[in-house]
């Protein structure tokens, strides 16, 4: 990969419990954008060229006034107690955090509810300061403080110089309290979760709709003292954006919602799955096949051409399939690990290089290397640190908040099923997304081949807002920015700076300037690029290996894509021995 801000291999929520031994899974929600995962890099203002979408703008550009902050009173201090790594892992000492007292139910629909504690972060403008930027990572149950460290690092130049960049925990997440909590004496999906959740968690469970969470955001907005809100939404957060702007149109400043849902959502005409309501129709298969398509297209996937052929005969063959050439767990790949990782991958090609020597390896019968990348999606301790006796959200936490808020929303349009029947009711219910008259436009962002929120729903969306404009990336996975194309991330830029953005209906190159699918497929599945030179070097300093890390790297990074691939996931290969032995010796 060749535009990608790298991230580390995240774990996303696998939404398949049991609910009855007769009852299908429900489809939980739309799972966290691969932006709400909390994965760390080194933060840095490099930016994307400021390269236009290639179309004619529609629009008129307008100076953004130079502003300072407001003097509020929010008391902004040092981020350790809520969790933030080191400065050597963000990068920068800019990172500031604080808490906001809200009111629990801020529509004084039930009296003596009480409040909420919102943790906030922010980074402030590295230039000259042109307002603020509040990021929401979707899930729901995202936590936004990991998400906006990570996310901030890839972001255009731009906007870190003239933006503070905040976000928050979503009431009943991560480091708000009152937290979202479940009986972990009881199974997801028996027939009393949802109640001893709602028990467990208290009077918080009746306001998590997402109508509470957006007036939260105005809470933030005013307690910040900015005039008017800006901000940007993934996946989930699309629909927090709307009903923010459905409530609130006179403070609606630039808005960006990045992997847009169901507009229908939340109403009767809205998506279902097996009788449960859901926030987006499935995208999975339409994701896996132009996974298969452009692994076909190249000969760096797979030593067969046929894909398709390939990932169905894995699905039974992977459990008998040795890991010797792997040291740690598990020492066996089972099937539903198999195609979970699957379906995690189509969220996010920037780990396709890793995956395609995975699959070439178990075809031809060593499932080391997969056992290996199944042991990074697994492993949550880059985003999961404790403080003052704390825990921080981890895995099972998200997912706790993912079915709560789903039931919040969704319940009441599953008629089928009692899942959701334990969960108070939210007096202030999820709608279908409401026409709205904002002063700029709200720029829409699908992405064509979306496992989780497919880019078909953003013209809907945009039809269903009416005063908004959509753009669709045609590449893989969930959310196009910040990064993959510079098609995508100057219309965001341009955007939030009031300049003018891409005509309704613009389609950006999965990457700039590559339109063939065997030139896609090298890029996407091919290693010896400065991508994974990074990533070597990265590998190697975790591993202990001290000041000769970056030449082991440059010397690996000629190396064959699958020696660079095993090197990566720790797998013993003797080429991969050997390729160490030869660049230890040469450095």
């Amino acid at each position: 990969m060749n535009l990608r801000h790298r991230r580390h291999l995240v774990v996303a929520l696998v939404g398949a419990v049991v609910i009855a031994a007769c009852a299908p899974s429900p489809p939980v929600a739309v799972e966290r954008s691969v932006r709400s995962g909390g994965d760390l890099e080194p933060d840095s203002d490099s930016g994307m060229p400021n390269i236009d979408a290639g179309v004619p703008p529609t629009g008129s550009a307008s100076d953004l006034p130079i502003v300072e902050a407001s003097s509020t009173e929010l008391a902004w201090g040092d981020c350790s107690s809520f969790g933030a790594p080191s400065i050597d892992v963000l990068g920068t000492s800019g990172w500031e955090c604080t808490r906001l007292t809200a009111a629990m139910d801020p529509f004084g629909d039930v009296s003596g509810s009480g409040d909420v504690e919102l943790a906030l972060t922010r980074h402030p403008a590295t230039g000259d300061r042109r307002g603020a930027i509040v990021l929401n990572p979707g899930g729901p149950g995202g936590a936004g403080l990991p998400m906006a460290w990570n996310v901030r690092g890839g972001m255009p130049a731009d906007l870190l110089r003239g933006f503070d960049i905040v976000s928050w925990d979503p009431r009943g997440v991560g480091q708000s309290f009152p937290k979202i909590d479940c009986d972990d004496a009881v199974v997801p999906g028996d027939e009393d979760f949802i109640t001893r959740c709602a028990e467990v968690t208290g009077p918080l469970a009746a306001f998590l709709s997402a109508p509470y969470s957006a007036e939260d955001m105005e809470a933030i907005r005013v307690a910040l003292g900015e005039p008017e809100l800006n901000y940007f939404g993934y996946s989930y957060g699309s629909i927090l954006g709307a009903t923010y702007a459905a409530a609130h149109p006179d403070s609606v400043g630039a808005f960006v919602l990045d992997g847009v849902t169901d507009p229908l959502a939340g109403s009767p005409e809205g998506p279902f799955e097996d009788g449960f309501a859901t926030l987006a129709d499935d995208g999975t298969q339409a994701a896996r096949d132009r996974f298969a398509e452009l692994c076909n297209a190249t000969d760096r996937c797979l030593f067969s051409l046929d894909a398709n052929t390939i990932l169905d005969d894995l699905g039974s063959q992977i459990p008998v399939l040795p890991t010797a050439n792997f040291a740690g767990m598990p020492d066996q790949v089972s099937t539903d690990d198999y195609e979970g990782l699957l379906n995690e991958a189509v969220t996010y090609a920037g780990d396709w290089e890793l995956l395609a020597t995975a699959l070439s390896d178990a075809d031809r019968g060593d499932a080391s290397a997969m056992a290996a990348l199944l042991t990074v999606f697994a492993d949550p301790s880059d985003t999961q640190t404790e403080t003052d006796g704390d825990e921080l959200m981890g895995e099972s936490d998200f997912a706790e908040a993912n079915f709560l808020i789903y039931c919040a929303d969704l319940g009441p349009q599953i008629t089928e099923w009692t899942f959701c029947d334990g969960l108070p009711l939210n007096r202030q219910p999820l709608t279908a997304v409401q026409e709205v008259d904002v002063e700029r436009p709200i720029l829409l962002i699908g992405t064509e081949h979306d496992p989780l929120t497919p880019g078909y729903h953003a013209p809907e969306f945009a039809e269903a807002l009416v005063d908004a404009t959509h753009m669709i990336w045609e590449g893989v996975g969930h959310t196009a920015f910040p990064s993959w194309t510079p098609c995508i991330d100057r219309a965001v830029s341009a955007q939030f700076l009031r300049e003018p953005v891409p005509a309704d209906g613009t389609r950006c190159e999965f990457l700039l300037g590559v339109s063939d699918d065997e030139e896609l497929g090298d890029a996407l599945f091919g290693h010896g690029d400065i991508e994974s030179n990074n990533l070597l070097r990265f590998t190697l300093r975790n591993r202990g290996v001290g000041d000769e890390a970056s030449c082991i790297a440059d010397a690996v990074n000629q190396e064959p894509d699958h020696v660079i691939s095993h090197v990566v996931l720790d797998v013993t290969s003797d080429a991969a021995g050997s390729a160490l032995d030869t660049a230890r010796s040469a450095c």
